[in-house]
């Protein structure tokens, strides 16, 4: 059966004729065994009014445009019936292909009705008024105070003098777009004339004195520094002698200024400056502060006016017995050569021990060595060798020479 190996793919019937076998295939699919895909986006205009196709395994799908739907985007969407509230504040909503708009009624706009239009943009509201935007109206809000008007556009002058503000016979004076104020009798002052004259208004008192008015005069008083009835007197500071540590004292306009000598501060020179505040003394040193100057007192180790030198202790030549000296910051060593020892190499070392010397031997030392001194009998650098005194052949006439320990004997 040629079915059997089911060769038809994406779900296709397979029929057999003879030996051979043809392929039903479902909707999107083409191809003897059904295996190709069709691509229906490949057909013009599948997709309506701007929509996009997207093909699919056996099928496609239609990307729709706002305002349009269904399966080939065939379909306009009424968005006035989708969205009751499409158009605010009263619009009306008309229906379009692909969209929709909205009718505004008087005093707003926008797309969705939303936008309320300003009326103060054309408005007339006068004399410095201010405008305040209503819907499809506005309103002026006249200025307060002594520019006084009225009317629907803030057009209209408010005569401020029919109130009778000015009192103590002050003469009002009423003028367009102002009020001025009243003209006071000799002795009134103020917007009302309410107000007994101040003679500090004219500032009497120089050179920040304070004014304190009185009935028909005032009085002064003086910041430090000056004097006089009105405060114009400079006071010479300097009489007093107000600058320490001999400074120099100069007067100025309302004060003085003290010219300090090296090594003090402060206004009246009176605080010495501590020179050590900087801490110039280095590598650990102490500082000691003094007049206009410093001192430092340095760790061993070290030297200089700011202790700022390492002292090279090997520049003495410590190191005895040819030891070579090493430098270190506040320390030195000493590398002693064969037989010394000791800090600066001073102590010989002693080479002889109870085994240096044998057979009562006597251990001298030395410089990095030793020597034996041998009793009678023996010799060697260890006093191991026992001397043969027959060796030189002492007993005469064919005599038989006896070796002892130090000495010999001859046997005829």
């Amino acid at each position: 059966d040629a079915c059997t190996s089911q060769p038809c793919a994406n779900g296709s019937t397979c029929t057999v004729s003879g030996n051979k076998f043809s392929c039903t295939c479902l909707a999107g699919y083409t191809g003897q065994k059904c295996e190709i895909d069709v691509n229906e986006c490949a057909t013009p205009g599948l997709c309506q009014h701007g929509g996009t196709c997207v093909d699919l395994p056996g099928s496609y799908r239609c990307q729709c445009k706002p305002g349009y739907t269904g399966h080939r985007c065939e379909s306009d969407v009424d968005e006035c019936q989708l969205q009751p509230n499409a158009c605010q504040n009263g619009g009306t909503c008309t229906n379009h292909n692909g969209g929709y708009a909205c009718v505004c009624v008087n005093g707003w706009s926008g797309d969705d009705c939303s936008k309320n239009i300003d009326d103060c943009f054309t408005a007339s509201c006068a004399n410095g008024s201010t405008c305040i935007d209503r819907v499809a109206s506005f309103s002026c809000i006249c200025p307060e105070g002594k520019a006084g008007f009225k009317g629907v556009h803030c057009e209209e002058d408010i005569d401020e003098c029919l109130s009778n503000p000015c009192v103590n016979n002050g003469v009002c004076l009423d003028k367009v777009n102002r009020f001025l104020c009243c003209v006071c009798d000799p002795g009134w002052i103020g917007d009302y004339c309410s107000t007994e004259g101040n003679e500090c208004k004219s500032n009497p008192c120089q050179n920040g004195g304070t004014c304190e008015d009185l009935l028909n005069g005032y009085r002064c008083t003086c910041r430090k520094g000056f004097k006089g009835e009105r405060c114009t007197v400079d006071i010479d500071e300097c009489l007093s002698k107000p600058c320490k540590n001999h400074a120099l004292c100069h007067n100025i306009q309302g004060s003085y200024l003290c010219e300090c000598r090296p090594g003090f501060t402060g206004g009246d020179c009176d605080s010495n400056i501590d020179d050590c505040l900087s801490n110039p003394c280095q590598n650990g040193a102490s500082c000691v502060d003094g007049i206009n100057s410093f001192s430092c007192i340095c760790l061993p180790g070290f030297h200089g006016d700011k202790c700022q030198t390492d002292t090279n202790e090997c520049l003495s030549e410590p190191c005895r017995n040819g030891g070579t000296c090493t430098h270190y910051v506040n320390s030195y060593t000493c590398k002693c050569p064969p037989g010394f020892e000791g800090t600066n190499c001073e102590n010989n070392i002693n080479e002889c021990t109870e085994s240096s010397c044998f057979n009562g031997g006597t251990c001298v030392d030395g410089i990095n060595s030793f020597t034996c001194q041998c009793p009678l009998g023996f010799t060697g650098p260890f006093c191991l060798t026992e001397i043969n005194e027959c060796a030189s052949h002492p007993c005469l006439n064919r005599g038989t020479c006896v070796d002892s320990l130090g000495t010999y004997r001859c046997i005829c």
